[in-house]
């Protein structure tokens, strides 16, 4: 029952802009379901300020990790977009106006699914500082990189290794991130060079 909410924002970050696709005559249920990963987030800050004060640190720790491994697809594939829109927009100046509109909308939208994946981070940093597994300034340095996108995952992925749980997981997660980074990266050169 824990993790339910951590999965559901993940499904929810990844699924909102086709939700307002399936509301085609209704305004209010397409708006709703742009601003729903902002509302999934304030969720989350309510509900790890109620209920997940009572929850061990490995809990806190566990649902950030659901979080925050869920994301690195949109992080990788968002973070793409955004590069290669931006790169777009150096042409004319009728596209520069476009494809800088769409860069502002994707780091909108991209900012608020980060922020609303920090209060479980925050939540078990604090916890973990009280138990005496992290000192003080890596606990304020971690809760800083849950505000900065792909450093909130390489944050929490050092403080995972550093409790020594999930080590296998958080090792294979890494990897699979380089090795899409990788991917990413060679098609772009290989796109550029023309081959």
């Amino acid at each position: 029952m824990t993790y339910i909410l951590p999965v559901l924002y993940v499904i929810v970050s990844y699924t909102f802009f086709l939700l307002a696709g399936c509301f085609d005559n209704a305004i209010k249920l397409q708006i709703l379901s742009i601003i729903l990963p902002f509302i999934m987030g304030i969720v989350n800050l309510i509900v790890v300020l109620t209920v997940g004060r009572k929850w061990s640190r490995r809990t806190l720790l566990n649902c950030t990790l659901i979080i925050k491994y869920g994301l690195i697809p949109f992080y990788l594939i968002g973070g793409s977009i955004t590069v290669y829109v931006t790169l777009m927009a150096f042409f004319p100046l009728p596209l520069m106006a476009l494809f800088g509109l769409v860069t502002i909308v994707f780091l909108i939208f991209g900012y608020g699914i980060v922020l609303g994946a920090a209060p479980y981070a925050i939540a078990y940093l604090i916890k973990s500082c009280k138990d005496g597994v992290h000192p003080k300034w890596l606990a304020v340095l971690g809760g800083i990189c849950q505000f900065f996108f792909s450093f909130d995952v390489l944050a929490m992925m050092v403080l995972t290794l550093k409790e020594r749980h999930k080590v296998k997981t958080t090792i294979a997660v890494f990897c699979a991130m380089c090795l899409a980074l990788l991917l990413i990266v060679l098609y772009v050169v290989m796109t550029l060079i023309g081959a």
